[in-house]
C-alpha cells in the first residue's frame, strides 16, 4: 500500500508540474514576450531550489516526508492562485518561483520515501521515474487541449483541483504508511555536503542529471515557442511534447535489464548522445510526423539519466543523509535549470528560437565528452549493482 500512495501523489504532482509548464510559454507567448523573457520565466523556477535545496533535504531528514510532501503541494496550489484572478507575465513570474520551491520540498520527499521501501532500489527507483513519465505525458496533453479551448484561468483551476485532491489524500492516510523519521546525524556544514562531489562517478552523475534535466526544460519552454511560429496549435504542440514523455515511460519500463546488460555509465553516456542528436535536429523539419518522430527518440534518450542518478545518490549516501544528499543533487539541477534558460533564451532572442536547439544540441554533445563513466573505475557502481 505504500509504494501505490507514494506512485500516486508522485504521478499527481507530476501532472501539474509539466501540465504547467508548456501553458505558461504559451501564454507568455501570446502576451508579446520574447524568447528572452521566457527564458527568465524558465530560469525563475530554479532559483529558490538553487540556494535552498541541500538546506530543503535536511529538512527533509529531520521532519519526515509526509510533512515536507504536504508543505509542498500547498506551496503549489499558492503559486497558480495569482494568474487565476491576475493572468500578467509577472503573475506567470510569480507561478514559476513559488512552484519551483514548492516542487522541490515533493520531489526529494517521494525520492527518500520511495527508494527506501523494502526491495531493490533500481526497480523503486525506475517505478518512481515511471510515474514521473506518465506525469509528462498526461500533464502537457490535458492542460494544453484545456488551455486551448477555456484559456489559463480555467487551466490553473484544474490544476488546484488536483492538488487538493493530493492535500486531502495527505492528510487522510495513516501517519505510519510514511514510516519513521530516521535519527538526525550530527550537524553537517554545506561544505561537507559538497564534499560529496569528491567521489568522481557521483559527480559526473549528477553533472549528466543536471544536463538532462535543463535540457527536457528547455524543450519544454520553448519548443511550444516554436510550434507556434511554424503554425502548430497548442493542442499540438502539448501532444509532441507529451509523445516524448511517453518514450520516456517506455525505456524506464526497460530500464533495470538495459542496465544489467550494459552498465549504468554506458546508459548514461548514451543517454546524452541521443539527446543531443535530437536537439540538433529540431529545427530543421516543421512536418508534424516528423516532430514527433523526433520528440519520440528524444524521450528514449532523457528517460534514463534522472533515474540513474538518484540511484547513484542514494548509494553514495547512508539514510540518515539521503534528504541532503538528493537536496545536493536537486542544486545542481536547478544552477543548470536557472543558467540554461538565461544563456539559451538571450541567443534565441538575437538569432532565433531555432537555433536554440542546435547551441543546445552542440552543449550536449560536448558536454557527453567530458562526464562519460569507465564501468572498470568505479566501485559506486559495483555496490550499486550489488544491491
Amino acid at each position: 500500500m505504500q509504494l501505490f500512495l507514494f506512485l500516486g501523489i508522485h504521478l499527481f504532482i507530476c501532472m501539474v508540474l509539466q501540465g504547467t509548464k508548456p501553458v505558461v510559454s504559451l501564454y507568455a507567448d501570446s502576451l508579446g514576450a520574447s524568447a528572452g523573457q521566457i527564458g527568465v520565466l524558465v530560469s525563475a523556477y530554479a532559483i529558490i531550489p538553487m540556494v535552498l535545496a541541500i538546506k530543503f533535504g535536511k529538512i527533509l531528514d529531520q521532519i519526515g516526508a509526509r510533512i515536507l510532501t504536504l508543505y509542498g503541494a500547498m506551496g503549489m496550489v499558492v503559486s497558480l492562485i495569482l494568474p487565476i484572478v491576475f493572468p500578467t507575465y509577472f503573475s506567470l513570474l510569480f507561478t514559476q518561483l513559488v512552484m519551483g520551491a514548492s516542487v522541490i520540498c515533493c520531489l526529494i520527499s517521494m525520492q527518500k520515501a520511495i527508494g527506501n521501501l523494502d526491495g531493490n532500489r533500481d526497480k523503486l527507483i525506475a517505478m518512481f521515474s515511471l510515474m514521473s513519465s506518465m506525469g509528462e505525458f498526461i500533464g502537457p496533453i490535458q492542460t494544453s487541449y484545456i488551455y486551448e479551448h477555456f484559456g489559463i484561468q480555467i487551466t490553473f483551476g484544474v490544476n488546484v483541483t488536483i492538488l487538493a485532491i493530493i492535500i486531502c489524500t495527505i492528510l487522510f492516510t495513516p501517519k505510519k504508511l510514511w514510516g519513521k523519521i530516521e535519527p538526525t546525524v550530527q550537524k553537517i556544514k554545506i561544505k561537507e555536503t559538497f564534499s560529496l562531489l569528491s567521489n568522481e562517478n557521483l559527480r559526473k552523475a549528477m553533472i549528466i542529471s543536471a544536463m538532462v534535466l535543463s535540457s527536457k526544460d528547455l524543450f519544454v519552454a520553448y519548443f511550444p515557442v516554436y510550434g507556434s511560429d511554424i503554425g502548430l496549435r497548442p493542442s499540438t504542440i502539448g501532444l509532441i511534447i507529451s509523445v516524448s514523455a511517453a518514450a520516456a515511460m517506455f525505456v524506464r519500463i526497460v530500464q533495470f535489464p538495459l542496465v544489467q546488460r550494459f552498465g549504468k555509465g554506458r546508459i548514461l553516456t548514451a543517454t546524452l548522445m541521443i539527446s543531443a542528436i535530437c536537439f540538433l535536429l529540431v529545427p530543421f523539419f516543421t512536418n508534424v510526423y516528423l516532430l514527433l518522430l523526433i520528440s519520440t527518440v528524444l524521450g528514449l534518450g532523457l528517460g534514463l539519466g534522472q533515474p540513474l542518478s538518484i540511484v547513484f545518490s542514494m548509494n553514495a549516501s547512508v539514510p540518515e543523509r539521503h534528504g541532503e544528499v538528493l537536496g545536493l543533487r536537486l542544486t545542481l539541477n536547478r544552477v543548470s535549470q536557472f543558467s540554461a534558460p538565461f544563456l539559451f533564451g538571450g541567443i534565441g532572442t538575437f538569432t532565433g528560437v531555432g537555433s536554440l536547439f542546435l547551441f543546445t544540441g552542440a552543449s550536449i554533445f560536448i558536454g557527453s565528452f567530458f562526464t562519460r563513466i569507465t564501468e572498470g573505475k568505479k566501485k559506486l557502481v559495483e555496490k550499486a549493482e550489488s544491491m
